[in-house]
């Protein structure tokens, strides 16, 4: 199991000496649903809520606990940023329309501590997926590895063979150093895949679905980058989660 650092961020800026942070934890009611003409029940997903957290650290000459819980801005998005400082994985939850729900603080009159609390009332908090760029790194640097990014627009060609001619050498030349793929301009390989307008474009089609069953053989990891999402990603290719559209995974089958 790895060690985490945990920082804390709100206003865009660290907040320092946080040393607990309680579990980020949602659920989802169970209603039990009976059919009154036969009896039988069965389950059907209710209302959906996010628990409070808590975070503390020792008082110190620093207001962010204090500003916040005392002053005008009432919402704030919360970053909860967990850093395995021996190879520099990052995991980032971002909690939005957080506000103060709670503020303690508790001297310790034996061990002259004091600490101060703020319980956050958060919305739907969610894990910040990566950049395609950024997790292609990621994931080489884990398998100590290099990133070979392949312009997919660049090996189409009117020609079957010499799109699976171009398509072959640079998928052995990945594979020979174990590379993770990072397919760029993608959109232009499932564009053609489903838009239909000639009998040439059917031929294309097919040629399409050849490479995709090609690409699906890779054995390492492959990540695609679509233009206009900024690289965002909704899916990592070692199955991290987020929200846009954009779908870093292998290609389609």
């Amino acid at each position: 199991m790895r060690n985490f650092a945990v920082e804390v961020r709100w206003d865009g800026q660290a907040v320092g000496g946080v040393s607990v942070v309680t579990p980020l934890r949602s659920s989802t009611d169970v209603i039990t649903v009976r059919d009154g003409g036969t009896g039988a029940s069965f389950h059907v997903p209710g209302r959906a809520d996010t628990d409070s957290i808590t975070v503390s650290r020792g008082v110190s000459d620093d207001l962010a606990f204090d500003l916040w819980a005392r002053g005008p801005v009432l919402r704030k998005t919360v970053e909860l940023t967990l850093v395995d400082t021996s190879d520099g994985l990052t995991v980032t939850y971002r909690l939005p329309d957080c506000w103060v729900a709670g503020y303690t603080v508790a001297p310790d009159i034996d061990t002259g501590t004091v600490v101060e609390s703020l319980t956050l009332s958060t919305g739907r908090w969610q894990r910040v997926t990566p950049l395609v760029a950024e997790l292609a790194e990621r994931l080489a640097g884990e398998r100590a590895a290099p990133v070979r990014r392949i312009d997919v627009a660049a090996l189409l060609s009117r020609f079957q063979t010499e799109t699976t001619a171009k398509l072959e050498a640079e998928l052995a030349r990945a594979q020979e150093s174990g590379a993770v793929l990072l397919l760029d301009e993608a959109d232009a390989l499932f564009t053609r895949r489903t838009t239909v307008q000639d009998a040439h474009d059917r031929y294309a089609n097919v040629d399409v679905d050849a490479l995709l069953e090609r690409l699906s053989a890779y054995p390492g990891p492959i990540l695609v980058e679509a233009p206009g999402h900024g690289g965002q990603g909704g899916h990592g290719a070692g199955g991290t989660n987020g929200t846009d559209d954009t779908d870093p995974t292998r290609p389609p089958s």
